[in-house]
């Protein structure tokens, strides 16, 4: 009975510290097909037109 209370807590801390999800709320498409410096993409990652 303790081990697994002690094993809950653990489990709520680890949530606690980790937060909430990392990813933005809303997604834009302005950026999509751009590197991460905003360049065009090229070869096998550029767009088809």
């Amino acid at each position: 009975m303790k081990l697994s209370s002690i094993f809950a807590i653990l489990f709520a801390l680890t949530l606690v510290a980790c937060g909430g999800p990392s990813a933005p709320e809303s997604a834009s498409s302005e950026g999509y097909g751009t590197t991460h410096e905003g360049k065009p993409a090229e070869g096998r990652n550029a767009l088809e037109e």
